[in-house]
């Protein structure tokens, strides 16, 4: 995906894959964007992200500007991505089709797993945040002990920043 939601105010949100970003993105258009999200309901299939207007690329993030992040736990993202894409468990343990997070001077981060709706809060999202795409848990596989050690290893350093977000 690789966008940023500038919600004004000097205030960012990086939107990343398989951590809220659908849900952020449908509650800002429905919000703030409203030919957006219209033009979003008829299209289908694509990720509401794609129809935002007030989004900016990495490379154009202000110098002093506040970066939100959601950090969602590494080791359930994955999981939610293996299940909802075609590439089978082994193929994505080979290659990942979500990154890392990327290396940005992030300021603000939130807990995918319960500051999801402070989040919304922060970048000025009035309404509850709906819930959207969630995947299901029988879709989600179960890891190995090496499977989760090789997740661990390809997410090493978002496992960090997850587990110390937790404290």
């Amino acid at each position: 995906m690789g966008s940023i939601l500038h919600a004004g105010n000097n205030r960012y949100l990086r939107l990343i894959p398989r951590s809220a970003s659908h849900a952020i993105a449908v509650a800002w258009m429905a919000e703030r964007e409203e030919d957006n999200y219209l033009n979003w309901q008829q299209a289908g299939g694509l990720h509401p992200a794609r129809y935002l207007t007030e989004q900016i690329s990495d490379y154009e993030l202000p110098a002093n500007a506040e970066l939100g992040v959601i950090v969602r736990n590494p080791i359930e993202r994955f999981r939610s991505m293996v299940a909802k894409h075609d590439q089978t468990l082994e193929e994505q343990l080979l290659d990942p089709r979500y990154q890392a997070l990327p290396p940005l001077p992030f300021t603000v981060y939130f807990r995918f797993e319960d500051q999801l709706q402070a989040c919304a809060e922060w970048l000025g999202i009035t309404q509850a945040l709906p819930q959207i795409d969630p995947t299901k848990p029988a879709d989600k596989p179960e890891l190995t002990l090496e499977q989760e050690a090789r997740v661990r290893e390809i997410y090493a350093v978002d496992i960090s920043l997850w587990e110390s977000l937790r404290t």
